[in-house]
């Protein structure tokens, strides 16, 4: 009993590791097959990309614009947005911090307090430009590349450092209006001055950061969730993304991004219909008359060849592989020229992707007319006066061969956006 715990445990963490989560990262910039490929690099010499089974897959979004466009998966809108705290996490902080900055509230900064403002007042405007230009460029691409990341970083600083600056006046001022030392470094005039600078410039500060998160806080990297397709009788995992222009709120048709891919590994079960040829059918008898005068008849079998004709329907399991090829096995009915049902099993291979034809044979079964016992062909008997050949009902076993077409299209799931 221990070894058996032992033995299940082991076979169960096996299951367990043998799963893993392979993800598809999908170029948004050009829509062709090419742009969807596997993160890790694996499988990109096959014929079509693939997944196992028993894996779970996840669908990466790369080099798209969310400044330009807005983007579907399957129709349901995708968000590539993040929150402001995650992405303070990104950055660091100015190079000024809090602490050296109010070291320098002595006399010296305070006097310069007037300058300072109008400086910052002329950066504030220059940087409004700069992020003009920025948006300008970035929102005319088709795809953002690394280039707008280190450009959003560093304007990502240069606000939170030109918004530092704004409030540290701020913080300044008001300490040396408070310090009776610093009575006569400003006049009231410069002080009313500096104030309404100071004021303007922490509204323009403020209000180009708040600008600057709520247009650029976004990841050029999105991932959806990991599905799991295990047990699911599909061939294939099938989604399309489509883009909308964010200033006309119309849709690119231009982009026209629908991707596949296949699953390999198990079983699938399908249905087709076709043609077959089976070894078991009637056998046909005639009664000829012989040249004696005994009344006696000779039992002919007439020749119809080896093979009947006839229509039927397999339920195929097939085991999904990558390939244009792949074996299944098959269970079905026919029915013969004569309208007699039979059973056939047997295994073949299925040839295509899309549009799927098996060839199979293998063992045909059902119930067929033989002559009677005691009978044979070739011989002489006395038949009565209906001359009738007597027959009767056996059931049989034969082989067929088939050609069938795929009645299932490719079934297909679709990756849901989460």
């Amino acid at each position: 009993m221990k070894n058996f715990l032992l033995l299940t445990s082991i076979a169960f963490s096996c299951l367990v590791h043998a799963q893993k989560t392979r993800v598809l990262a999908l170029d948004l910039s050009t829509p062709t097959e090419k742009s969807l490929r596997f993160e890790d690099g694996e499988g990109d010499s096959a014929r079509w990309l693939s997944v196992r089974s028993a894996d779970l897959i996840s669908l990466k979004l790369i080099k798209g614009n969310p400044l330009k466009y807005s983007y579907r998966i399957n129709g349901a809108p995708i968000t590539l947005f993040m929150n402001a705290d995650e992405w303070n996490r990104l950055f660091s902080e100015p190079s000024d911090n809090k602490e050296a900055f109010a070291k320098q509230y002595d006399a010296a900064t305070y006097e310069s307090l007037p300058k300072k403002n109008e400086k910052l007042e002329k950066r504030l405007e220059n940087l409004e430009i700069t992020l003009d230009r920025f948006e300008l460029e970035n929102t005319n691409k088709e795809s953002l590349d690394d280039d707008f990341k280190k450009d959003r970083a560093l304007l990502f600083d240069t606000l939170k450092q030109a918004n530092y600056e704004a409030h540290a006046n701020k913080a300044c001022l008001e300490q040396g209006m408070n310090n009776p030392e610093y009575k006569n470094l400003l006049s009231e005039e410069e002080k009313a001055k500096a104030e309404k600078n100071i004021k303007s410039n922490i509204d323009q500060a403020d209000k180009m950061l708040k600008s600057f998160e709520t247009k650029y806080f976004f990841s050029n990297e999105f991932y959806t969730l990991p599905m799991e397709h295990q047990g699911k009788n599909i061939d294939a995992i099938e989604f399309t993304v489509k883009r909308v222009n964010k200033e006309t709120n119309a849709e690119d048709e231009t982009f026209t991004g629908k991707y596949k891919v296949w699953i390999t590994g198990g079983m699938k079960i399908d249905i087709s219909a076709g043609v077959f040829l089976t070894s078991l059918f009637d056998k046909e008898y005639e009664a000829r008359d012989i040249s004696d005068d005994s009344g006696n008849k000779e039992i002919v079998l007439k020749n119809h060849g080896n093979y009947d004709f006839a229509f039927g329907s397999t339920i195929n399991t097939n085991f999904r592989i990558n390939s244009w090829v792949q074996p299944q096995l098959s269970f079905g009915a026919v029915f013969t020229q004569n309208q007699k049902f039979q059973l056939i099993l047997g295994g073949g291979i299925i040839l295509g992707r899309e549009e799927r034809w098996i060839l199979s044979g293998g063992l045909s079964m059902g119930v067929v007319d033989r002559l009677a016992d005691r009978f044979q062909a070739g011989g002489i008997y006395d038949l009565g006066t209906s001359g009738q050949v007597p027959t009767i009902k056996q059931f049989k076993f034969g082989h067929f061969f088939g050609i069938t077409y795929n009645l299932s299209k490719v079934n297909t799931i679709s990756i849901k956006p989460k």
